[in-house]
């Protein structure tokens, strides 16, 4: 080989596990070719074509033989930073995935009209302007604090303040937005960039326009689903620029490629939305914490309610944990249900001090209610013997539609005109549960005259005026109001606790909390069917008694967040070596299972946090023999999560 040959380092855009690593292609000389050029080249084996990235450039190769040229440069941008394909590393194996695959969910799909409009505009202007103003002050918070919670390597948790103010615009924004805004100064001013990451279009909802407001005119980036896909792509390559940015979005946004990150802000972390639904998996609060860790940036995770990971990260002195110091909370009464409770007029499931304090908050402005589940009704009991009812067609559950005579499956979407108990053989049911459609229609019945306005996913309300109104919203869908809620009524209490998810109290608490944040300081917010130490909780505020004691039932039980689990599943020919081969390894591993599932079994491994690399590289190394036992006709696929409670949920309800 030539001592002038140039050497590429290329990882190909590939979901085979047996070529995530970089491979060496000659670079010809009629070529330009960058770090975080995409090109595309030619694969041997296949005799086909591949894109992928240049992750380094060299003048030397350790192959023996001759290197294979890069056929053509697709995009001459750095579409895929150092510091970004350095964090897809780190990820894949902690999440004993592909490097590919993280990448795949860092660099948008590609638009070449938006690129080459950006690629010949790029450098016009690289200065980043000025604030217009002083930083914002914000009550219960020292102007020191700002600067500390940015400071390089640190990891703070957040406690966000409740309640709202009236913004520049006008309009009653929750105080918790403020204190982002700052936050964003204060990195800005400093000439830095900082990344805000929320669960929800909701939340974008929250804290886009104070961001917008507090920024001049064109820091501020957006990078989440609702964009048009060009618009995103647009706002992506604007981050590659060299000047200071704040990027909002939802998860996706954590790997945005900004110069200079002075920190990654993490809202709401336990909210369910933060954790990937693509392979390989990762959260967005472990995302950023890696990413704190290899760009020394700091990471603050900002909630009104603390996860269980960050509560016992704070117990640890891993995190500190940083409150406002004066932060007044609107009223919570707990109201248990009891029969007939509700009095003449309210709805069967609403006690009678909260139908009592709805109609009187009704008298001067919106009352907010908030519905556990979408639907009419989200399940079917036989009105004989009350014993559940599933699709006779695919097991699936029923539901109640409303309007509807008869259960229709909530998986395949089959009416069943014939229904009868499998038990017993009765043919009458009883819808069981209450979705928002039935809630609607309760409430309206309770509340004559007064206007309903119903907020979930498929009837997004962003904003109510500060008139009388009910507000009927599923969690995480629920509107802000002028001047906040003069009342909220949060149901089904019981039956978000008892759902079947190891999360079912954190996401619980998460969303009654936000809910009571958008009400009125003088505003009074109920919670029905709950008692005990989470009732008094909530009504408190204080929730330290009550997470320490989830987190110590975790830990004797051996789950997360005291233990990381791995699930894998897929064909016994590809579960058992994989199991096989975390046996082997020895140290503080057990493994549940097998379970069988549709196309296989599934098993989950439990590992010490201590052990947590070594096993994620041994899973890896698997699925990598695994996928070239599949290249020579073997079948099976073997699919590993990493840290996901959610399919810890699922093998629960697959061994009932």
């Amino acid at each position: 080989m030539s001592p002038q040959t140039r050497i590429a380092q290329v990882i190909l855009d590939t979901r085979l596990p047996q070529l995530d690593r970089p491979f060496d292609y000659a670079i010809p000389e009629s070529l330009d070719v960058a770090v975080g050029s995409l090109v595309k080249v030619p694969l041997r084996q296949r005799k086909t074509a591949a894109q992928g990235y240049v992750v380094g450039l060299s003048d030397s190769t350790d192959h023996t033989g001759t290197l294979a040229e890069i056929a053509e440069v697709v995009s001459p941008v750095g579409l895929l930073a150092p510091q970004i394909y350095a964090l897809a590393e780190a990820i894949a194996e902690r999440q004993a995935g592909s490097t590919s695959d993280v990448v795949r969910l860092a660099v948008p799909p590609r638009y070449v009209r938006t690129e080459k409009k950006w690629w010949d505009k790029r450098g016009e202007d690289p200065t980043s302007p000025a604030l217009s103003g002083p930083l914002a002050e914000v009550d219960g918070f020292s102007d020191d604090s700002w600067g500390a919670m940015l400071k390089p390597s640190s990891r703070t948790a957040l406690y966000l303040p409740h309640g709202g103010e009236i913004g520049s615009r006008g309009r009653w924004l929750p105080r918790s937005s403020a204190v982002v805004a700052r936050l964003a100064q204060t990195a800005y001013a400093a000439g830095q960039s900082l990344i805000v990451v929320v669960p929800t279009w909701r939340h974008m909802e929250l804290y886009e326009e104070p961001l917008r407001d507090a920024l001049p005119e064109g820091a501020l980036l957006s990078l989440h689903a609702e964009l048009a896909p060009a618009e995103r792509y647009r706002n992506f390559l604007e981050c590659l620029e060299p000047r200071a940015r704040v990027v909002i979005g939802t998860r996706h946004a954590v790997y945005a490629p900004v110069h200079n990150l002075s920190g990654v802000v993490v809202l709401d972390d336990g909210d369910e939305s933060h954790c990937e639904p693509l392979a390989p998996y990762p959260h967005t609060r472990d995302i950023a914490l890696v990413r704190g860790s290899l760009e020394g940036c700091a990471v603050v995770f900002a909630s009104l309610v603390p996860s269980l990971s960050v509560t016992r990260w704070v117990e640890q002195g891993y995190v500190e944990a940083v409150a406002p110091t004066n932060s007044h909370r609107a009223q919570v009464i707990p109201t248990e249900l009891a029969l007939g409770d509700g009095g003449e007029h309210a709805p069967a499931r609403l006690p009678s001090q909260a139908f009592r304090g709805a109609k009187e908050a009704l008298k001067t402005g919106p009352v907010l209610v908030q519905v556990f589940r979408t639907g009419f009704a989200p399940g079917v009991s036989c009105a004989e013997c009350r014993e559940k009812s599933f699709c006779r067609s695919c097991s699936g559950p029923l539901r109640v539609p409303q309007g509807a005579g008869k259960p229709t499956c909530l998986w395949c979407g089959v009416s069943d005109t014939t229904w009868r108990c499998a038990l017993c053989g009765h043919g009458s049911f009883l819808p069981r549960g209450h979705g928002i459609e039935r809630t609607l229609s309760d409430i309206g019945k309770s509340f004559p005259g007064v206007p309903l306005v119903r907020a979930d996913g498929q009837h997004r309300v962003a904003r109510v005026p500060n008139t009388p109104a009910l507000v009927i919203a599923t969690r995480g869908a629920e509107p802000l109001a002028d001047h906040g809620y003069r009342a909220a009524l949060l149901l089904d209490g019981a039956a978000m606790l008892s759902r079947e998810s190891i999360g079912a109290l954190e996401d619980s608490l998460q969303a009654w909390e936000s809910a009571i944040a958008l009400l009125a300081d003088d505003g009074t917010g109920f919670l029905t069917d709950v008692s005990g130490q989470p009732a008094l909780a909530v009504s408190s505020g204080r929730y330290e008694t009550l997470l320490r004691h989830e987190i110590d039932q975790r830990h004797v039980l051996r789950m997360p967040p005291s233990t990381r689990i791995a699930s894998l599943s897929g064909p016994a020919s590809v579960v058992k070596p994989a199991q096989e081969a975390l046996e082997a390894t020895g140290g503080l591993i057990d493994v549940l299972g097998p379970v069988a599932i549709d196309g296989g079994i599934r098993v989950i491994a439990r590992f010490s946090y201590a052990e947590g690399a070594r096993v994620t590289r041994e899973l890896r190394a698997v699925r990598q023999k695994l996928s070239v036992a599949r290249s020579r006709n073997q079948p099976g696929v073997l699919r590993v999560v990493v840290d996901n409670p959610d399919r810890l949920d699922a093998l629960l309800r697959e061994s009932d």
